[in-house]
């Protein structure tokens, strides 16, 4: 045997051989396509009524934050209306005490006028003072007793 027919057996045995492993990976790529394939429809026909359930979901939940929503305004309709309410009872029980105090000043001014007027005239004696103060008796406070109440 001469070289070059071993070296053609050889060349022969190797290309024989990559044939074989040529179609032998032919063959897998063929399996792995129809593998893709299965578990492409397998993931097409599980996922499509998953992407359904969560449009469903979805709608719910934006159901859900509407009704959420209505609460809240529901609330702060309500806050609204209580802020009002006590801003009506604090003038109402805020009245009598503008009214006191308005007397108050009254009385105030007028009792400077007369003190005034009995300044200029002549007739001013510090001693009255005292005595005018005495007189004046402040109204009772809100936790003093009143004592012109008539008794039931």
């Amino acid at each position: 045997m001469n070289v070059a027919t071993v070296l053609l057996s050889v060349l022969i045995v190797v290309a024989t051989a990559l044939c074989a492993v040529a179609i032998w990976a032919l063959v897998e790529g063929v399996k792995t396509a129809r593998s893709v394939r299965v578990l492409s429809d397998d993931l097409d026909a599980r996922i499509v009524p998953l992407i359904e359930k969560l449009d469903v979901s979805v709608d719910a939940f934006n159901a859900e934050l509407l009704r959420v929503d209505a609460i809240v305004t529901r609330f702060e309709e309500i806050g609204d209306r209580v802020d009002s309410t006590s801003r009506t009872v604090q003038e109402v029980a805020n009245a009598p005490v503008e009214m006191v105090t308005d007397i108050a000043d009254r009385v105030r001014r007028a009792w400077r006028s007369r003190k005034s007027a009995r300044h200029d005239a002549g007739g001013y004696d510090p001693d009255d003072d005292v005595a005018e103060v005495a007189d004046v008796a402040a109204p009772p406070g809100p936790f003093e007793p009143q004592e012109d109440l008539p008794q039931a």
